[in-house]
């Protein structure tokens, strides 16, 4: 057996072959090997690289055989000091924050030998960067009684969490909410009514004070500078947005309503420096989502930003977490729109884009004096790199790469489409092509999950990469219902499952054929979750267009949505699924590939996870039935211990040697 320490040693040695791996150790001129299946397939080496505040130490979680761990490495020396990993089989590692300069804390992900998905434990452990102290702080396994003695040092908390504020003026408290759970025969399971609590957890002892609740259940919140919870943003029964406010923690909730205000579906973002003002988006109408600064004692609100054709996809906050500098758009590149060019760290995202061309540039962490920041650079060929950026001398020098096997010179780039849908619409997607040239190659159409309120996006895609080195080009279309490009488009797919959403994919698929790219004799339309459903559904509604059909993880039976599956749990869930599909059956029938299955021409194969919560395996199963029924053949894959989605490496590499292997045999 090897003693800890070397154990230990182990890791060192493995982790520090990364840290200084040089990115583009490829000559120009020499033709690199494509990647092969099993490089595509697999999981992240490393991520979440942040900076300590006082800039001496990086933490780096990175993947090891079969688990992760923890890296504390010295900056200046770039070794590894050491290394931790979560306690238990099948345990891993969730977010990390730096709390202090010396100590660390993280949430927990679990994964069982007859379920593959990695879930959130809703516990927290916080540990020291030497290692000592690495105690389980929160959640439902803190109580358990301590190795050598017969005291239950902390209280158990049966429920899942999120962190508020990190407290940054308090060494040794953090704000969470905590989400209670409750019984269901003999688990514990989330209860979507529980009331959610505000706790005071103490990082070292695990010592909690509750100083408060949230208004609704599942709610989320936000503080001011003080740690002052006063905003919490939540959902009613009919799965309403809900908006509340309270001057301080001692008031009492109250809706929160801007009288006059244009703005629908509020989201507060944050306070300003001195507490009297909150930035919040807010969709402009029924259009795309705006920026505003609110004055909480005038009551005058300010329009910051807005784009009337796309939404704001995301926000740079200044050094102190607080003031909005700069707001996010993204058709293909995301685009920046600096709001203050005079602070410090819009003028250094601004001039980090300018550097990277090509790329998106997220600064991850900072130190507290501002001076070294660790910044993340990815783009459609590149899965991301992370930099260290010395904000004195304006150099940024490479750390490590999150995929590092991935020949990026191979890669093929993310094309941003456009076109008019047959009652004209607007769609926007990408295409990912084999090769720059392309022509009359087979095109597999890959819609998105969701649907609504998910989009694609620009960016690595593994998945899209694979096809496209295998000779396919890659279709991804926004559909109507996507998010990203207002409410109305969003709201335009309700009720319109399988019927003017599928029409999207079918005139984006059209579109592509028509520009000579792809072959009309060999198209395959392949998706998961929903997009699984209108894989399936694409075949029924168009057995012309498509040679093929794959549907992983998918619904096929809409009905059955408000029986089986976890969305139907609860009254949200419900009120989610009436807009979304509708109150008549019969029309959901019809809108059902397997209440249709004898309209499909195509070649089938369906997948599924046997332990699927959001589609179970009935609905798989459903169309399986019904395709027997008509005595239409089909390829069926069942994955006895994965749920929704594929998360242990050698099942996706069973799934992808699948899909390949169908692809192969539907188009010759």
């Amino acid at each position: 057996m090897i003693p800890r320490r070397a154990y230990f040693l182990i890791l060192f040695l493995f982790f520090s072959s990364y840290i200084n791996a040089d990115p583009t150790n490829d000559s120009a001129n020499q033709k690199v090997a494509q990647n092969t299946l099993e490089e595509f397939v697999k999981l992240p080496a490393q991520r979440d690289v942040q900076i300590s505040p006082d800039g001496v130490h990086l933490s780096i979680v990175y993947k090891y055989e079969d688990f992760e761990a923890i890296a504390i490495v010295d900056l200046k020396t770039r070794k590894p000091l050491h290394v931790f990993r979560n306690r238990g089989t099948r345990r891993g590692i969730g977010e990390v924050y730096w709390v202090s300069n010396t100590r660390l804390v993280y949430s927990v992900t679990e994964s069982y030998a007859w379920d593959e998905q990695v879930r959130d434990t809703g516990e927290l452990i916080g540990v020291n960067i030497d290692g000592s102290q690495h105690e389980l702080i929160f959640g439902f396994r803190a109580g358990q009684k301590q190795v050598g003695t017969r005291l239950h040092r902390k209280e158990a908390s049966y429920g899942s969490h999120e962190i508020i504020d990190l407290l940054a003026d308090d060494d040794k408290f953090i704000l969470i909410a905590f989400y209670p759970w409750k019984i269901a025969g003999r688990s514990w399971v989330h209860d979507p009514d529980a009331i959610p609590r505000l706790l005071k957890l103490n990082i070292f002892n695990g010592k909690k004070y509750k100083v408060g609740i949230l208004p609704v259940s599942g709610a989320d919140a936000i503080s001011d500078n003080n740690g002052q919870v006063r905003f919490s943003t939540g959902a009613n029964q009919k799965n309403e947005s809900v908006i509340h406010y309270r001057d301080s923690m001692e008031d009492e909730w109250q809706e929160f309503s801007i009288k006059g205000f244009e703005g629908k579906f509020i989201d507060p973002l944050s306070f300003t420096e001195n507490n009297k003002q909150v930035y919040l988006s807010a969709n402009v109408g029924d259009g795309t989502k705006a920026l505003y600064l609110f004055d909480l004692e005038s009551k005058q609100i300010k329009k910051l930003y807005h784009n009337p054709y796309i939404d704001i996809s995301g926000y740079i906050k200044d050094f102190t977490g607080r003031r909005v500098v700069a707001v996010a758009t993204e058709i293909d590149i995301p685009t920046y729109h600096y709001l203050d060019e005079k602070d410090l760290k819009a003028n250094m995202h601004k001039q980090l884009m300018a550097s990277f061309e090509g790329y998106n540039v997220r600064i991850t962490s900072v130190t507290t004096d501002r001076k070294q920041i660790v910044l993340y650079a990815y783009s459609d060929t590149n899965p991301g790199d992370y930099y260290i950026f010395d904000t004195e001398k304006l150099r940024a020098e490479y750390l490590l790469t999150k995929r590092p096997w991935i020949k990026v010179e191979n890669m093929q780039p993310m094309e941003a489409i456009q076109l008019k849908s047959r009652d004209g619409l607007t769609l926007n997607g990408y295409l990912t092509k084999p090769d720059k040239n392309a022509k009359n190659v087979p095109l597999i159409v890959m819609p998105h999950g969701g649907p609504h309120g998910i989009r694609d996006w620009w960016g690595f895609d593994w998945e899209a990469q694979l096809l496209a080195s295998q000779g396919y080009a890659v279709l991804q279309v926004n559909y109507r219902g996507s998010g990203g490009f207002g409410r109305e488009f969003l709201e335009a797919g309700y009720g319109l499952w399988g019927a003017a959403m599928q029409d999207d994919i079918t005139d984006a698929t059209k579109y592509i054929i028509e520009s000579g790219i792809a072959d009309p004799k060999r198209v395959c339309i392949y998706g998961a979750s929903y997009g699984g459903y209108a894989a399936l559904m694409g075949a029924v509604r168009e057995p012309e267009l498509y040679r093929c059909t794959i549907g992983s993880v998918g619904v096929y039976d809409l009905p059955m949505m408000f029986e089986e599956g976890d969305i139907a749990s609860h009254e949200r869930g419900l009120a989610y699924l009436s807009n979304a599909l509708g109150d008549d059956v019969n029309d959901q029938k019809a809108r059902s590939p397997a209440y249709n299955a004898e309209k499909i021409k195509a070649k089938v194969l369906l997948i599924h996870g046997a332990q699927d919560d959001r589609a179970p395996i009935e609905q798989a199963e459903s169309m399986k039935d019904a395709l027997d029924k008509v005595d239409k053949k089909y390829e069926w894959l069942e994955l006895s211990t994965e749920g929704h989605g594929y998360y242990d490496e050698k099942n996706r590499l069973v799934v992808y040697q699948k899909i390949l292997t169908f692809l192969e045999k539907s188009f010759n």
